[in-house]
């Protein structure tokens, strides 16, 4: 069978039942990947994924019926890859052309959190070695966030939305449109926040970025 070319990954995270909507619909014709605790969201939905990866370190007890619907890919507990690197890299492996990260932007881990916004410049590495285009965020039902290296990306969101580039190179320069403030006249430096909070004029946003910087798409309230 074809694996679809689009893979979302589920990390182990607290999955708010308010927010169950928003991932189940992320699932549709997507390959699902559980990483490790992340299975969990599929046990409470009652349905499977289509790979669970880890060293099962924080994954709970599943009856030997449910674990034999679906692929395991088991890890040693002492490795030199988090199960989030080793999930992306199966995701590429299998020749994702997308990849969606969910549960990566944790609000108390924070050590976490910044190592799975790295996992992104791992796919841009990979995208740039194979000569493919594979597109990466973290995703929340609020925030999307991507890692853009001498690139475009075309972003959709509401009117109203937030924009923000975050500097992560010496230098980086922005062109853009449909945002309500216009590109910066200067190029950044990093860590600048010059570039922080805009919002979205029309539902999409052209971004060209000379350098590298992280991007962040939030939801206004």
């Amino acid at each position: 069978m074809k694996i679809p070319s689009r893979h979302v990954l589920f990390l182990n995270s607290r999955y708010r039942k308010s927010n169950n909507a928003f991932h189940l619909k992320l699932l549709k014709g997507s390959y699902h990947i559980a990483v490790d605790g992340g299975i969990r969201f599929f046990l409470k939905n009652n349905i499977q994924p289509d790979v669970l990866i880890g060293d099962f370190d924080s994954a709970p007890r599943m009856s030997a019926k449910y674990l034999s619907g679906f692929e395991i890919v088991r890890h040693p507990s002492h490795k030199d890859k988090t199960d989030s690197q080793l999930a992306v890299e199966l995701a590429l492996e299998r020749g994702a052309g997308e990849i969606e990260i969910c549960g990566g932007l944790g609000s108390t881990e924070i050590d976490h959190t910044l190592g799975n916004i790295f996992l992104l410049d791992i796919v841009n590495k990979h995208s740039r070695k194979q000569n493919k285009n594979v597109k990466a965020r973290l995703i929340n039902s609020s925030n999307s966030v991507y890692l853009v290296d001498n690139d475009f990306i075309l972003l959709r969101a509401a009117v109203g939305d937030y924009l923000s580039v975050i500097p992560m190179s010496e230098f980086v320069a922005l062109d853009f449109t449909g945002l309500v403030y216009p590109p910066p006249k200067r190029r950044l430096k990093f860590g600048d926040t010059l570039s922080l909070r805009n919002q979205f004029k029309h539902d999409r946003c052209r971004l060209h970025i000379k350098g590298k910087a992280i991007v962040v798409v939030i939801k206004k309230k």
